[in-house]
């Protein structure tokens, strides 16, 4: 149970961010205010703007999509494909911060190219530089390079390869019907992943798990450069667990100490019911994310799964409930809970060694 301390802090960091994204509550008695558009704010401010959409979709997946659709594939995840161009203004950039000679030379050799990754563009400019970049150019780099979205990308957990197919030839059909349903998002195409749907659902909440507790169950020259991202099943006895790292140095401490082997073994000893789950890890350099943001997000989607498909399933079978009492639920409730679950703590890890 929370200390009084450890409560009145939440609280003030609540209060604190409320101010920083300037929302206005609602005065005197009255509820303090739309939940959702609270709950977006908060998602946005965080980096995670998809999230609170996916969560969204997934609640309304069983009850207002076609039921093909719905029978046959499942929302795993929204991604955004993003893009730098280096280009005129870009050099321009570079030659008002007065870079060194060289550094510009190789920057004007990348004209006109395109990149997917911050680290695909430094290594090529290292490429170019025959050198390693500076501190002050990595700095620099950091705040000239604009990634720009291309494409908003919903995958799709299919459990056939046939409806992967089926589903390719209706694709502009669901971007319109998803786009009626969602209008605040704008999905650019569909991507199908074949796996068991039951499975990847269960898979998503062991991730949760494990990234509620990673900072317990995990060394520390893991947990501060490492967090649990998703489960990639590559059939249905062997599955991935695809950890994002924070930096490249991070990336190559952890393939050296403690190596993925050990870490696989670690936590099939400290949590038992995983050595039917995972096999391998896998590490995957995402300096661009912030750790407590992956750790968030994997929470949410696995914690309230079971919650959304039992409330799912409890719609159905009962009259339809009036929009303005979901409404009414307080933001500061629902930001307070997802707060709490991820500072609960985790069951005895001794018992389960």
């Amino acid at each position: 149970m929370l200390s009084l301390a450890q409560e009145n802090k939440d609280r003030n960091l609540v209060n604190q961010f409320l101010r920083s994204i300037q929302y206005q509550g609602a005065s005197g008695r009255k509820p303090y205010g739309d939940a959702l558009s609270i709950l977006r704010a908060i998602f946005e401010a965080s980096g995670q703007q998809h999230l609170l959409y996916l969560v969204k979709l997934r609640k309304l997946w069983f009850d207002k999509i076609d039921s093909f659709l719905a029978r046959n594939a499942y929302p795993r995840n929204i991604s955004v494909l993003r893009q730098f161009t280096v280009n005129t203004d870009f050099i321009q950039e570079l030659t008002r911060a007065n870079v060194l000679p060289d550094f510009l030379q190789a920057a004007e050799k990348l004209n006109g190219k395109s990149f997917k990754r911050s680290v695909h563009f430094s290594a090529q400019l290292q490429k170019k530089l025959k050198r390693l970049l500076t501190s002050d150019e990595t700095e620099l780099l950091k705040h000239k390079v604009r990634f720009k979205a291309q494409q908003t990308i919903l995958h799709l957990t299919v459990y056939d390869g046939s409806i992967t197919q089926a589903l390719r030839f209706e694709t502009e059909a669901y971007l319109r019907m998803l786009h009626r349903l969602l209008p605040e998002l704008k999905l650019d195409n569909i991507r199908c992943h074949v796996g068991d749907l039951g499975q990847s659902q269960y898979d998503q909440s062991q991730v949760a798990l494990l990234a509620k507790d990673w900072h317990l169950v995990t060394p520390e020259e893991v947990h501060q450069n490492c967090m649990p991202a998703f489960l990639h099943r590559v059939s249905r006895g062997q599955a991935v667990l695809v950890l994002y790292v924070s930096s490249q140095q991070g990336l190559e401490l952890l393939k050296r100490t403690p190596g993925a082997d050990w870490l696989v073994q670690h936590l099939h000893k400290i949590r038992s019911e995983l050595q039917d789950v995972l096999q391998k890890i896998a590490f995957v350099p995402k300096p661009e994310l912030d750790l407590e943001q992956i750790r968030l997000r994997s929470f949410v989607l696995g914690d309230l799964q079971r919650e959304n498909l039992f409330s799912e399933r409890e719609t159905q079978s009962s009259p339809a409930v009036d929009g303005s009492t979901k409404a009414s639920l307080s933001a500061k409730e629902q930001f307070a809970k997802i707060s709490k679950r991820l500072k609960e703590k985790p069951v005895d890890l001794k018992s389960s060694c």
